[in-house]
């Protein structure tokens, strides 16, 4: 039986040559664009899985509420972790992390090298975590203060003969000198931390502290299996309150009970480390050490992508087949005349399905594979290679092929067995079944999909430009930022090295500040003058020089408000804040108002008044929205350096004069230090990659969904014009023209994409209305871009369907009635 049935499937697909070519290639581009999907959902999801005790692990976050104001972060103080090992039993064992970048290390010192991936960790790095050591003990590698385990990948740039066991690394200067006690592999590509260099925590002053409220850097708990995740917190969060009470009533002055009253939170909870990589809710310090968070929603997405391809894939088989049936039915009816039965036919019909798909499945897996690069490169992924044939891919694969090709082939399975011999036989089958309001239906359904995935893409793309191209509140052209500054001391010498940057045309001004605009900062808690100590304030806070604000161009509120300037001498003791401050803090006559801060002064907060009120600008991304900010004169004599930021001429003569400027002024305050810098717009950008990138495979796979929605309708329109040749010639022996004749053809097809926008419009409004809620400053509604993706599904079916019928149109009426 088997050979009979793989017989008559070749011979069908030899008879039928296009109508299996346009089939073949429409499975097989939506099982390609499938695979890649479930590859990028498959390495989304398989993060940290490959640690041992991986469920046992996770990672402690701070919620809380201060001020009214919300936040969820992964910061701990480092007492957290020895503090909850040692009073709960259910944790086994904790590791803390820290991190720190622009490092200058060196073995050899006329080889030295800037670098930005060290991570700071306890010596129990490898009790908790799955990361193998290749060189060196576990055991000890991290017990002692200065000693410092290389990446595999980093080994021959330190050390090209080898051996670096015992060898030193110098690190910023020459005392400063860190012993190798081992080689640690790369971190795993699926690892939500990654490093070049670990180093031993002990090493951080911090890491002795006790302080509970100085919260900067990560733990890592091992719980013990089957240990209850709410339980866990409820103990932590026991332990917590009794431990802050102290440091709250001495910073506040109320107790915990009270501060809970009066409507904060404060509470410490646990993540589980397989959940990490998607959670978004939870922010990082810093993405020095951590890969980018991916996006649950997107994996959503971009799931009912592959799964609306696959449909319309799916749906392009089933209408050809059943177009394709009437040319069947005597084969099928013969069939039966000759014994053939029911149940027969269907297992040879779906047979044939199944092959065709088995077939796309293997030219599927060669285009993956032959551009799994390219698409690599053009969304900025990492999928490899070796995904693809994993041992439970490729059967995974070959049953996702035959359940398409058992669903796409069951109806028209059905259709051909059910032909009645007697009908077939005397030419009318056609008059016997309902396949062409099934094939009507069916373009509905893709053209609906297809105009819900190009109504999506263009959102999507709208909603990316929207954010790159809004006005920030401050001109962020020419803006050149400098990181790593310390080299230059403390500042006042970095105010005589931003003077000496401004004597040059190409630099029109300069300004030192402890965070750049765009990026994220300290959000430290206020006091307002007058007000009770449980009233407190939540504040960004910048620490600016006299220039922040004509360097970064942003305005003032009120005509009595000023910035800082060097001729008053009491804005040492002054301060501005934004609107949003003034509104959420009911600051009302802001400039007679003053801001207490905790700092050591004679009354245990130091008093500083506003002297001015700044416009809302957006000095974090677009993703949050503007908060209540703070701007406080940064002191001559303090050795945080921060950033320093210059502002250039436009032109691009006068970018590059600036930025050799920049150079030469560097070398010579700093000698052989390396200088770092980066343009700010840029910077900005990247902070919208997921976006970009999300955009860009929306609008891959959009094209895709289009091209084999077309593919299906540019077959179904050649066999519509063949079954319709004796029609097409007789009308045009009565005098019809070729465009009465494409018009006739392409009547069906235009009703068809008429009722899909009715029904995808609803459908993508509602769909991106709610991706869109997730920003706090969006496109909002565009009628213009649904509208757009209206036109383009009329656009792309009428010359699918035009350029087919032309060609049928254009056939000699003598050659169309030659049987006749």
């Amino acid at each position: 039986m088997w050979k009979n049935f793989i017989r008559v499937t070749i011979r069908s697909i030899s008879k039928n040559k296009a109508f299996n070519v346009i089939n073949i290639s429409g499975l097989a581009i939506g099982l390609a664009s499938a695979i890649f999907i479930i590859l990028y959902i498959i390495s989304e999801t398989s993060y940290d899985r490959f640690h041992d005790r991986s469920a046992d692990i996770y990672r402690l976050y701070l919620e809380g509420k201060m001020a009214g104001e919300e936040f969820k972060g992964a910061w701990n103080s480092p007492i957290f972790g020895p503090t909850f090992h040692e009073e709960i039993p259910e944790i086994e064992n904790y590791c803390r992390f820290d991190f720190a970048n622009n490092r200058l290390m060196w073995v050899d010192p006329a080889n030295k090298y800037l670098e930005g991936h060290l991570m700071y960790v306890d010596s129990t790095f490898f009790e908790v975590f799955t990361i193998k050591l290749l060189e060196g003990d576990p055991a000890t590698c991290m017990d002692e203060p200065n000693t410092i385990l290389i990446s595999e990948s980093k080994l021959d740039q330190y050390f090209p003969e080898g051996n670096p066991i015992g060898q030193s690394i110098a690190m910023n200067n020459d005392s400063n000198l860190y012993r190798v006690t081992g080689v640690v592999e790369d971190a795993p590509r699926t690892s939500h931390f990654y490093y070049d260099f670990i180093c031993s925590y002990s090493t951080y002053e911090s890491s002795r502290r006790t302080a509970w409220f100085n919260n900067h850097m990560q733990t890592y708990i091992l719980v013990r299996p089957g240990a209850s995740q709410s339980n866990l917190d409820d103990k932590i969060n026991a332990s917590l309150l009794e431990n802050i009470r102290p440091d709250l009533e001495q910073f506040m002055g109320i107790s915990p009970e009270e501060f809970m009253e009066s409507g904060g939170k404060y509470g410490v909870f646990t993540q589980p480390l397989l959940k990490i990589h998607l959670d978004t809710e939870i922010e990082v310090p810093s993405d020095i050490g951590f890969r980018p968070i991916g996006n649950r929603t997107y994996l959503v997405i971009f799931g009912l992508i592959a799964f609306f391809v696959l449909v319309i894939a799916s749906i392009n088989f089933m209408n050809l087949s059943t177009a394709r049936s009437l040319s069947r039915a005597k084969e099928v009816s013969l069939r039966k005349v000759v014994g053939s039965g029911r149940k027969q036919l269907i297992s040879q019909f779906l047979f044939e399905s199944v092959f065709l798909s088995l077939i796309s499945l293997v030219i599927a897996l060669v285009l993956v594979t032959l551009l799994l690069t390219p698409f690599n490169n053009l969304v900025g992924l990492n999928l490899e290679y070796g995904d693809i044939f994993r041992w439970y891919m490729i059967p995974s694969f070959i049953i996702l092929a035959i359940l398409v090709g058992l669903l796409s082939g069951s109806y028209p399975s059905f259709v051909l067995a059910s032909f009645k011999p007697i009908f077939a036989l005397k030419g009318n089958a056609s008059a016997r079944n309902g396949t062409t309001v099934l094939r009507n239906a069916l373009v509905i359904i893709q053209f609906s999909v297809s105009i819900i995935i190009i109504a999506g893409t263009l959102v999507i793309y709208w909603q990316f430009r929207y954010m790159t191209n809004k006005d920030l509140g401050f001109d962020k052209e020419q803006l050149v930022v400098m990181e790593r500054i310390h080299p230059l001391g403390d500042g006042h010498e970095i105010q005589t090295f931003k003077r000496e940057l401004t004597t040059h045309t190409s630099v029109l001004s300069a300004t030192n500040s402890t965070a750049y605009l765009g990026a994220p900062n300290n959000n430290n808690a206020y006091g307002i003058k007058g007000r009770p100590p449980e009233e407190s304030v939540l504040f960004h806070t910048f620490w600016t020089d006299e220039d922040f604000m004509e360097t970064y161009r942003f305005g003032l509120a009120t005509p009595d408000s000023r910035y800082f300037s060097e001729e008053f001498s009491s804005d040492s003791s002054a301060c501005l804040v934004n609107e949003a401050a003034v509104r959420k803090y009911n600051l009302e006559d802001p400039l007679n108002q003053s801001i207490m801060w905790g700092d050591n002064g004679p009354d245990g907060a130091r008093e500083m008044r506003i002297v001015g009120v700044m416009n809302d600008y957006h000095f974090l991304t677009l993703k949050h929205e503007v908060g209540a900010q703070i701007t406080i004169l940064k002191p001559r004599d303090w050795d945080w350096s921060g950033y320093l930021t210059l502002r250039l001429a436009a032109g691009k003569d006068n970018i590059e004069a600036g930025l050799k400027h920049m150079d030469k002024t560097w070398k010579a305050f700093t000698d052989d230090q390396p200088l770092q810098y980066f343009f700010l717009d840029e910077e900005l950008d990247s902070y919208y990659a997921e976006e970009k990138r999300t955009g860009a495979i929306t609008m891959i796979f959009s094209i895709l969904a289009i091209f084999i929605a077309s593919l299906g309708l540019f077959g179904l329109t050649l066999y519509n014009s063949q079954k319709r040749i004796r029609e097409i010639g007789i009308r045009k022996v009565m005098g019809a023209t070729e465009t009465n004749v494409v018009t006739v053809i392409s009547k069906s097809v235009g009703y068809a994409v008429g009722i899909s926008i009715l029904i995808a419009m609803p459908v993508a409004y509602f769909m991106m209305q709610d991706w869109l809620r997730d920003f706090p400053y969006n496109v909002g509604f565009q009628p213009l871009l649904f509208l757009v993706a209206a036109v383009l599904a009329i656009i792309i079916a009428m010359v699918t369907v035009t350029v087919t019928s032309l060609k049928a149109a254009r056939i000699n009426p003598a050659i169309a009635l030659h049987y006749e």
